[in-house]
């Protein structure tokens, strides 16, 4: 099958590595327990995929943290803090921190909501090679009973990707390191070689796709020059994701890399068709990412063959590999714990383990294999799906969508001059007014207190009386300590989205829909799949209480519609400047009860 999965979630179905890696650290387990449990999990995730007939499946996808923190494991970059550790305390102090050594600087991979840690260079750093878990974790694939059609691949991240989204610790450049980095990924393809007759190796580069691509991409063609002579049997694919990256494909067609990996769900047509073009007279394969990675809708079938026919137009068949725009890991993992979803709704999602299953139909669509009745049946549910999705009221609100096109005032009628004087004069606040950003601590008595009255093993009233109680101690401290506008602490909220969007029309919200953010840690976004508007107010009664608690003024608390609209799954089919105004709208509504309430911030 000429198919692939660009890369695997790792945190298990039900967070099975999240509750091993924290027994872990907490000391309930060893270490030998923590890789038992992630053998498990690397194991199923194989035969996962080799169920649904991927082509390609990845080897080294897997972490116990970060790939990029694997990267520095790999290639010995270890700051001197942590160098007096053992190999598995100093992996985990990296990411963490110990009593002796602050952790490592993290932040976000690229545009999503995942994070990395990011490696420390200096001008004397020295690499050397680790390739034990490369290693270790190949043959251990390679036990599982593979089908003739299904292969592995090695994912790596790239030497210039790894190099640029590093932090100098003292003023130097990480990418003058370049080309010493790259002689040890010449170092590890080789070993590499060894494993097998033919080895694919996916190494990633999705710093192209960013807007130092052009300062970056004359690296491109030496480096990976270099690395595709280092043996005839290993087979490169130069992976970018998330955007286009059409200075990057220029350049690798000017090499003997194998192929190429594009993302064609995010990219514009207009870049699309660049690439396309740079790829036509050339021998790149083309590793097609047309299944989107990153967003939990079912793909339209039909609409995916057409656009890998359009892609045919240009690069032919036996040139081309079907599979997902970016790695699976920011995706939930199966729908298969789902059961208190409207099954409508449902039956519009696709999360990792199902968006197999798509591009299995996909592939046998496009190079026109024939489906067995299994194939033929979920076919047909694809487009049944596509058409209810397409015209479903549950999604469609003829009368938000109007109010949202028609909105075209963006400003206020008054200056902005003559309203801050009106302000000062009402509020009474002095120059500099103190106050706080907003939520209070989220005590375990206060989460046990809403997790009873959710599961309702508590009234209304018990429910009342515990949460107007924190208010009025976070009240009372405010006073004491003379801040000047208060705030309520949000003790009624679970979350700054989920407690809104569980408000809102238009949301709607997994049982077990957890994406990994960074090691263990787990996030659960709201699933947006319709047009939002706010039946009723979502915070005015629990403002009024406590600005009826004191004499200062008390501030409502709000999460804004961009914040709404980027930390959850967005429906794909409404360009995004239209759904945030829809939000927009909604929190209007909101301010504007709060306003009529006596609310005066």
């Amino acid at each position: 099958m000429k198919s692939y999965v660009t890369g695997f979630p790792r945190i298990g179905e039900q967070r099975e590595l999240k509750k091993a890696l924290e027994s872990y650290w907490a000391g309930k387990c060893d270490y030998d327990a923590l890789e038992r449990v992630a053998s498990e999990l690397k194991d199923r995730h194989i035969k996962y995929q080799l169920d649904a007939w991927s082509g390609l499946i990845s080897v080294n996808d897997f972490s116990y943290y970060d790939l990029m923190l694997d990267t520095s494991v790999l290639f010995g970059v270890i700051p001197q803090r942590f160098a007096a550790l053992s190999a598995h305390e100093q992996y985990f102090a990296m990411a963490r921190g110990s009593k002796d050594a602050v952790a490592m600087e993290m932040t976000k991979w690229f545009n999503t909501n995942y994070h990395y840690i990011v490696p420390e260079i200096s001008a004397y750093t020295e690499f050397s090679l680790n390739p034990s878990k490369i290693l270790s974790e190949y043959k251990a694939a390679k036990n599982n009973d593979f089908k003739d059609s299904c292969a592995l691949k090695i994912n790596l991240i790239g030497p210039i990707t790894y190099l640029a989204l590093s932090k100098s610790s003292d003023k130097s450049d990480p990418l003058a390191h370049l080309d010493a980095l790259a002689a040890k990924y010449e170092e590890l393809l080789k070993l590499l070689s060894e494993l097998d007759s033919e080895v694919i190796v996916q190494i990633d580069e999705p710093i192209f796709v960013t807007d130092r691509a052009a300062e970056l991409a004359p690296k491109i063609a030496p480096i990976y020059q270099r690395l595709s002579k280092v043996a005839s049997n290993v087979k490169i694919i130069f992976m970018t994701y998330f955007e286009h990256a059409t200075e990057a494909v220029r350049e690798i067609v000017k090499t003997d890399v194998w192929a190429i990996g594009l993302d064609f769900v995010y990219a514009s047509e207009e870049n699309i068709k660049k690439e396309l073009q740079a790829l036509k007279d050339a021998k790149t394969v083309l590793f097609a990412g047309v299944i989107d990675g990153r967003n939990i809708w079912k793909s339209d079938i039909d609409k995916k063959l057409a656009q890998l026919k359009a892609i045919e137009a240009y690069v032919p068949k036996e040139r081309i590999y079907v599979g997902t725009s970016c790695s699976l890991l920011h995706v939930p993992f199966t729908l298969k714990y789902e059961d208190k979803l409207s099954a409508e709704i449902k039956s519009w999602l696709s999360f990792a383990v199902e968006k197999l299953s798509e591009i299995s139909i996909l592939t046998h669509l496009f190079f026109e294999i024939p489906m067995c009745e299994h194939g033929m049946k979920a076919y047909e549910e694809n487009q049944k799906s596509a058409k209810t999705r397409a015209s479903s009221p549950l999604i469609h609100d003829e009368r938000v969508q109007s109010r949202a096109a028609n909105l075209n005032k963006f400003e206020r009628a008054d200056r902005y001059e003559d309203r801050i004087k009106v302000q000062k004069k009402e509020l009474g606040y002095g120059i500099l007014p103190t106050t706080t950003i907003g939520s209070f601590p989220q005590t375990a008595e206060l989460r046990q207190v809403r997790n009873a009255y959710k599961k309702g093993l508590i009234n209304r009233e018990a429910y009342e009386r515990d949460i107007k109680a924190y208010i009025d101690d976070c009240v009372k401290f405010q006073d004491e300590i003379g801040l000047d506008v208060l705030v309520h602490g949000e003790p009624e909220r679970n979350d700054m989205v989920e407690y809104f969007g569980e408000q809102m029309s238009g949301y709607a919200f997994s049982a077990n829909g957890w994406v990994q953010s960074y090691g263990s840690r787990c996030v659960k976004p709201p699933l947006l799949f319709g047009d939002v508007s706010r039946p009723k107010p979502m915070t005015v009664e629990w403002i009024k209480y406590a600005q009826s608690r004191t004499k200062k003024i008390m501030k409502g608390m709000l999460t804004g519609p961009v914040t709404m609209m980027n930390w959850s799954f967005v429906r794909d089919d409404k360009p995004r400047d239209q759904i945030v105004k829809q939000l927009a709208l909604a929190i209007f509504d909101e301010i504007s009860d709060l306003q009529d309430a006596g609310i005066k911030i």
